[in-house]
C-alpha cells in the first residue's frame, strides 16, 4: 500500500489535469500517455526531481510524495497497522474540510477566517503529525535494532525501549502516532502531562513546544504573480540560521538553529506560517511585561545557545496572532473583552487574517524549502513561470536566505 508524506487533498491544491497524446486507451476508452502511462484528465503536479539528476516532469498526484509499505514489518509481515493509518485517515479528511475552509475564503476576496478552537487544534496537531511522519523520522526510526539507531539520544531511546519492552524503534515512532492522533487537546493543560508521560519524551516534548512556543498565522503573497512551493520534506523546515552540513539526515540537525518559524503550504497562494512566541508580536509590544519577559526568554533560549545576537531572517514578517473572542484590541494592545469570561474555553472563536506578504518574504521563505529540500525527492509547484523566476532568484541571490550546505550540493 502506498501511503503518502504529504496528503493527496494538499497535493491536488497544487495539480492540473494531465493532456495526453492522442493514444486511446481502447480498455479504459480514454487517451492514455504510453511513455509516462498517465492518463489524459489525470490530477498531476509539476516537479523538479532531485534524484537521478535534475528534471522537470509532470508526476501523478496519487504517486506522490509517499512511500510503499511505510508501516510494514519486514520481519513481521503479518502484522496489522492498518488501524493505524485508517486513523490518521480519519484525522486527515476532517483537516482536509479545514483547508478548504481557508481556500475559500480566499477565493471569496475576504481578509479574514474564523476557526473553532477545535478546528485550530486539528490542525496544529495534523501539522505536527506530517512532520513527524515525514520521510525523515521514518528514515530515522526505521531500523531493525537500537544498535543502527545515529540519533544524540541513542542512550535515552534504548532505556524508554527496554522500559517498554519494544525491540524495534520504529515501535517507539509508531506508538508516538497513534497516541497523538488520539490524543484531545484540552483547554486546562491536562494533555501536556499526558503526552510526556505517555509517548517517548523527546518527541513529546517537542509537540507540546510546538503547541505551546508558536503560534498559527495564514499568509499569502501580496505579488498576485508570486507563489509558494511544496517540497515532501515542508514540515520538517525550520526558519534559523543554520550552518553548513553535508549530513543527509536532517532530522539530526534540527538542534544547530533556533526554531524561529516553521512553514505548512495549503496551496500555492496560501501557506500557513507558525512563528515563535520569542518574536515580536505587534499587539503586545505595547506591554512592557511581555516585552521584558520576551528578552529574558530571549536571552535563555537563544543567545546562550547560539550567540548574541542570533536574529530570525523573518523577524519583520507583517503578522500577529489571531484575535480571538474573549479579547480586544485597545490602543494596539490586547485587553480581554469586558463582560466576557477571560478563561480558554472549548468554545472559543479564532480571528486569523490572511496577511498580504512583500515578495522579500515570499522568497526567503520559498529559499528555505529549496534549501532542505534536498533531504527529500522533489520540488512541487504550479506555474512553470513563477518557479523558474524564484529559481533564477535563489541562485543569483548572494547567500542570505538558505544555501548554507557544502558545494556537493
Amino acid at each position: 500500500q502506498y501511503q503518502h508524506f504529504i496528503p493527496q487533498f494538499l497535493l491536488k491544491n497544487f495539480s492540473h489535469k494531465y493532456v495526453a497524446p492522442d493514444y486511446p486507451d481502447a480498455a479504459r476508452g480514454r487517451r492514455r500517455d504510453p511513455r509516462t502511462g498517465i492518463y489524459s484528465g489525470e490530477p498531476v503536479v509539476n516537479c523538479l526531481r532531485l534524484s537521478d539528476g535534475f528534471s522537470l516532469e509532470e508526476c501523478p498526484a496519487r504517486r506522490a510524495c509517499g512511500l510503499e509499505n511505510m508501516y510494514e514489518d519486514t520481519e513481521n509481515p503479518l502484522k496489522d497497522y492498518s488501524h493505524l493509518e485508517n486513523k490518521f485517515a480519519a484525522l486527515e479528511s476532517t483537516a482536509s474540510l479545514i483547508y478548504r475552509k481557508i481556500i475559500k475564503t480566499y477565493k471569496d476576496g475576504k481578509d479574514d477566517i474564523w476557526l473553532t478552537r477545535a478546528e485550530q487544534d486539528v490542525l496544529r496537531k495534523f501539522m505536527f503529525l506530517l512532520t513527524l511522519r515525514s520521510v525523515q523520522y521514518h528514515r530515522k526510526f526505521n531500523l531493525d535494532s537500537i544498535q543502527e539507531y545515529e540519533g544524540e539520544d541513542k542512550g535515552w531511546l534504548q532505556e524508554y525501549m527496554e522500559g517498554c519492552r519494544v525491540i524495534k524503534p520504529i515501535d517507539v515512532w509508531l506508538q508516538s502516532l497513534e497516541t497523538i492522533i488520539d490524543l484531545e487537546i484540552d483547554t486546562d493543560g491536562k494533555w501536556e502531562k499526558f503526552i510526556k508521560e505517555a509517548i517517548y519524551f523527546p518527541i513529546g516534548d517537542m509537540f507540546v513546544d510546538y503547541i505551546n512556543e508558536m503560534y498559527m498565522t495564514i499568509c499569502t503573497p501580496d505579488n498576485h504573480v508570486e507563489e509558494f512551493i511544496l517540497t515532501d520534506n515542508c514540515c520538517n523546515v525550520i526558519e534559523g540560521r543554520t550552518p553548513a552540513y553535508p549530513d543527509t539526515n536532517a532530522v539530526n540537525h534540527l538542534d544547530l538553529a533556533p526554531c524561529f518559524h516553521k512553514f505548512a503550504p495549503i496551496s500555492p497562494k496560501l501557506m500557513i506560517v507558525l512563528r515563535s512566541t520569542l518574536l515580536p508580536e505587534p499587539l503586545d509590544s505595547a506591554n512592557s511585561v511581555v516585552t521584558m519577559w520576551r528578552q529574558v526568554q530571549q536571552q535563555i533560549w537563544i543567545d546562550t545557545r547560539f550567540g548574541n545576537g542570533t536574529k530570525s531572517l523573518l523577524e519583520d514578517l507583517p503578522i500577529r496572532k489571531a484575535k480571538t473572542t474573549y479579547m480586544e484590541e485597545v490602543n494596539g494592545e490586547l485587553k480581554p473583552r469586558t463582560g466576557q469570561n477571560h478563561k480558554p474555553g472549548q468554545h472559543d472563536n479564532f480571528c486569523f487574517t490572511i496577511f498580504k506578504i512583500p515578495s522579500r518574504h515570499v522568497r526567503i521563505i520559498n529559499g528555505l524549502l529549496i534549501d532542505h529540500a534536498f533531504h527529500g525527492s522533489r520540488i512541487i509547484f504550479l506555474k512553470k513561470k513563477a518557479f523558474l523566476d524564484l529559481v533564477e532568484w535563489f541562485l543569483a541571490e548572494p547567500c542570505v536566505v538558505g544555501k548554507k550546505l557544502t558545494e556537493k550540493y
